[in-house]
This record gives structure tokens, C-alpha cells and sequence, in this order.
């Protein structure tokens, strides 16, 4: 399995300001949102990790855990810790806020990532570097880009081999977009409060 040589990574760094609380820890479909995303990727990657820099928050997902290295650089600090933590060759990185996690697109990003440095979803209002597949190869510039002050994604990405994943390419995997859907405010959450998505 393709997923043998990636770790399942969950970032929950953010400081959920639009949210009003940790949204990782806000109530979906009866369990907190990052639990269902923890139980997603369970079920597809041998090897967990949550970013966290609050890990006694998240111990009762029983994942491994890892701080920044960078504190307070944003999700390239994130997908940096992960990658130097990880035993896998790359990582699959996921949003905290992102509970429609779909197993048949991760898995269908984790087999393009050979011979790649990102696997990078594309949608029409633009990149998803939360929902992606980062290489240990990608390391190196993602250190670089910290040291020198440098924490947007996009600039990063011009330094690496990307393959990106466009919108037509995505639905050929899946019937819609829905599973790139993150909860930045309440109403984000209640908007997405009937949607089950289980197809393993």
C-alpha cells in the first residue's frame, strides 16, 4: 500500500480567532472535530502524528505529538515539525478544521507523491496546502524559508517540485469538492453539520 510510505499528520496550531475557541475541539456529529479527522486517517496511514503546541489538550486521541520548532510561523512551521519527526519518507498534512477528510482522495495524493516534493491540491479559489502530501525531500527549503523570516506557502512551493491537483483531475476521484470544506467560523461548522461522508 502507497500509504506504507506516508505518515498521517494532523496540524492543530492555529489560534482559531475567527472560530471564537479551539475549533479542533468544537463538536462534530457528536465527537470534537479533530477526533474525526483522527479516526479518518487512522484507518489509512500506520504512522500518526498531531502538531500540536498544546498537547494536553489533544491526549485523549492517544496520537504521538510534536511542538514547533519555529513558534508562532504558521502551518509551514507545522508541516516542518512533522517532517522532522516523522519515520516516513513523506506526510500527508491535514487542517485540524478540515472533518470532511475523503480516504479515496488522500489515498489518490499519497500515490502521486513519488518523485514529487509537494502534492498540492489546486481548487479554483486557489491552493490547499493544509489537505496535501509533503516529502522529506521538501525539508530542507521549508527550513531555509522558516530561518530566514519567510512563512507563506506560496513562495516556498516556487522553490520545490509540485505537482498540483486541479479541480477536474480531484473529481475524477471524487463526485464533489466537499471534503476541502474548513471551518473558520461557527457557522462554518453548522453548515456542515448534516454532511456523512464514509467511503473508506
Amino acid at each position: 500500500m502507497v500509504e506504507e510510505q506516508v505518515a498521517g499528520v494532523i496540524l492543530a496550531g492555529g489560534k482559531s480567532s475567527r472560530f471564537g475557541s479551539n475549533k479542533a475541539l468544537a463538536q462534530y456529529q457528536g465527537m470534537p472535530m479533530v477526533q474525526r479527522i483522527a479516526d479518518r486517517l487512522a484507518r489509512l496511514f500506520p504512522e500518526l502524528l498531531l502538531v500540536t503546541n498544546t498537547p494536553q489538550q489533544y491526549a485523549f486521541l492517544g496520537w504521538a505529538m510534536t511542538g514547533d520548532r519555529f513558534p508562532d510561523c504558521g502551518p509551514m512551521a507545522g508541516i516542518h515539525a512533522a517532517l522532522s519527526t516523522v519515520s516516513r519518507p513523506a506526510i500527508f498534512a491535514c487542517g485540524c478544521d478540515m472533518p470532511l477528510v475523503e480516504p479515496r482522495l488522500v489515498r489518490y495524493l499519497c500515490a502521486l507523491a513519488p518523485g514529487w516534493d509537494v502534492v498540492l491540491p489546486r481548487l479554483a479559489e486557489g491552493p490547499e496546502p493544509l489537505y496535501a502530501v509533503y516529502g522529506k525531500n521538501a525539508l530542507p527549503a521549508i527550513e531555509e524559508n522558516l530561518r530566514q523570516g519567510h512563512r507563506k506557502l506560496g513562495l516556498l512551493f516556487a522553490s520545490l517540485k509540485v505537482r498540483e491537483v486541479g479541480e477536474e483531475e480531484l473529481l475524477t476521484v471524487v463526485p464533489d469538492l466537499g471534503t476541502f470544506h474548513n471551518v473558520n467560523r461557527q457557522h462554518d461548522l453548522a453548515a456542515i453539520a448534516g454532511e456523512e461522508r464514509d467511503d473508506g
